[in-house]
């Protein structure tokens, strides 16, 4: 069985990190004229606030914008492949590097689904061996990985097809491979979290807290 990525998440990000830098744009540029406006008229507290919210909001998107470039990975020629005996994967991984692993399903000790709300993804962790033993092995760039534990990670896939390809590993492994994870994955299907509630209740207190203090010392 073989799974070939798609360019649907790369767009998908270069999309978003457009969206960013245009709200970023307007909230940058509002609060630069009311910035303007409250040098030369008197200032509220409330306008003030105003302009700081906009700046802060401004930069933070600004901030989502370089986080969602970083993430931006080419996927062609990325791949997971089932074979007779083995797992092989092609998958990008950050700054534009790519990692490669061949994880024989003998030497696994145990697969981990990942728990985080629409993000399918698991971990291999492979057992620990004496080095002239073990045949399989976690490339980052064509050189080798110290390390027991690769993540799988679904970026460049339809997640159907990728909890597909995870349930026929778990299928294909011995018996002795220990799975820690659930039936269904519903999980992965879900939203993920989207932290509004911080944000807000912050520019709450920010607006807050100060009328307080001049309430009670001015």
């Amino acid at each position: 069985m073989i799974l070939k990525a798609t360019e649907h998440d790369m767009y998908r990000l270069l999309d978003y990190k457009e969206k960013c830098l245009i709200k970023a744009g307007i909230c940058l540029g509002v609060s630069g004229f009311l910035g303007l406006f409250l040098l030369f008229s008197h200032c509220l507290w409330e306008s003030i606030c105003v302009f700081l919210l906009l700046m802060s909001w401004g930069f933070y998107l600004v901030r989502e914008a370089l986080d969602a470039n970083g993430r931006i990975m080419q996927t062609k020629g990325c791949y997971m492949k089932l074979e007779e005996d083995c797992l092989v994967i092609r998958q990008p991984q950050k700054n534009e590097h790519y990692e490669i692993c061949r994880i024989f399903y003998r030497e696994m000790e145990k697969i981990v689904e990942g728990s985080r709300k629409g993000i399918p993804e698991f971990y291999i962790v492979i057992r620990k061996m004496k080095e002239e033993e073990q045949e399989s092995f976690i490339l980052l760039d064509k050189k080798e990985r110290d390390t027991l534990v690769f993540q799988v990670r679904s970026f460049g896939y339809e997640k159907e097809a990728f909890r597909k390809f995870y349930l026929k590993l778990r299928w294909l492994v011995p018996g002795k491979v220990r799975i820690i994870g659930t039936k269904k994955q519903t999980v992965w299907k879900q939203k993920p979290k989207k932290h509004i509630l911080g944000p807000a209740f912050a520019g709450f207190l920010f607006y807050l807290l100060p009328k307080i203090v001049l309430c009670l010392f001015f």
